[in-house]
């Protein structure tokens, strides 16, 4: 899954980027998806009159090919589609390795890593893009942005059994993931889970609807204050029979985002000012983002949306009665 972000106020058809989009799984590990053959629009609205670099794109510890779309918004007194930015130099970097990402020439305006590569949790990652002429008046700009991608919590094991919820007193699957988290982890840990590579309804709350708020303290994990220690913790979900009635060999995945403080801030902001869809597999369809939602891309009065560096923990079991 992936985190998506792009703005603009006219529709554009959305190339299968995302921080939580398009699950695709290899054996029970989760991986991104880079090109999907969804065609699907991304309705945007900035509400400004100056022309806007839109950044959709992340850098996770998936070993894929990584993907970054560039476009610019339009004016709204002129009316004039978004465009695509073809062009950019852009690439990713620890300060030892560097991730050179080339534009396609399928798609313009979408840029991938040469090669499969991934980060590594506890390090800091640097986005640059430069050779860009955002107002077409002879400048080139830059644009950058930075993170430390959190250490992944580490998933140890998952029992899963069939009983009764012990609240809402109806049935179906108790799952109980017992997990290690370690120094440098992440603030918070965005989780769900799928059966047989397909989302339950585990997540379902509207974007825009302010409802993860309601779930902060959930989302919030623990933090490790020594870099030799760890904390273990434990995760409980359940898989409620009307939503999907797992079958003896089904594959259950309990999947993780680890998020820094300012991920999760830019989510809630981004939901408390925003409409949407709900959060299933495709957290950013038919997004709305108001210009002044906050990025961590700079300069930041020159453009919209978010570079998502973070990473993802994954576990999986086959069901047994």
């Amino acid at each position: 899954m992936r985190i998506n972000m792009i703005t603009s106020k006219f529709s554009t058809r959305d190339s299968g980027l995302s921080i939580f989009r398009n699950l695709k799984f290899s054996a029970c590990l989760l991986a991104l998806v880079n090109i999907s053959s969804c065609q699907k629009v991304l309705d945007i609205e900035i509400k400004t009159n100056d022309k806007r670099l839109l950044v959709d794109g992340e850098f996770t510890n998936d070993s894929i090919i990584h993907s970054i779309k560039l476009s610019c918004s339009s004016s709204l007194l002129t009316g004039v589609p978004q465009g695509i930015v073809s062009g950019a130099s852009i690439y990713v970097t620890d300060k030892i390795d560097t991730f050179y990402y080339a534009e396609s020439n399928i798609t313009p305006g979408l840029y991938q890593t040469l090669i499969k590569c991934c980060g590594k949790g506890g390090v800091n990652y640097s986005l640059s893009i430069t050779n860009i002429d955002i107002d077409k008046d002879g400048i080139m700009e830059s644009f950058s942005a930075e993170s430390m991608m959190p250490v992944p919590v580490k998933l140890d094991s998952l029992i899963s059994i069939r009983g009764i919820h012990p609240m809402d007193k109806i049935p179906g699957i108790l799952n109980n993931a017992y997990c290690k988290i370690f120094y440098n982890g992440p603030d918070f840990f965005y989780s769900y889970m799928t059966v047989n590579n397909y989302s339950v309804a585990s997540i379902r709350d509207l974007i825009g609807t302010g409802n993860i708020n309601r779930f902060k303290d959930w989302y919030s994990c623990k933090k490790v204050q020594e870099p030799n220690s760890t904390i273990k913790s434990e995760k409980f979900f359940f898989i409620a029979n009307y939503e999907t009635l797992v079958k003896e060999n089904d594959t259950i995945n309990y999947i993780g985002l680890n998020l820094t403080r300012l991920q999760f801030e830019f989510l809630k902001e981004f939901d408390n000012n925003t409409e949407g869809d709900p959060f299933l597999d495709n957290m950013y369809d038919q997004l709305k983002i108001p210009a002044n939602i906050s990025t961590n891309i700079e300069p930041s009065n020159k453009v919209a949306g978010y570079f998502f560096i973070y990473s993802v923990s994954s576990i999986c079991k086959v069901f047994k009665e």
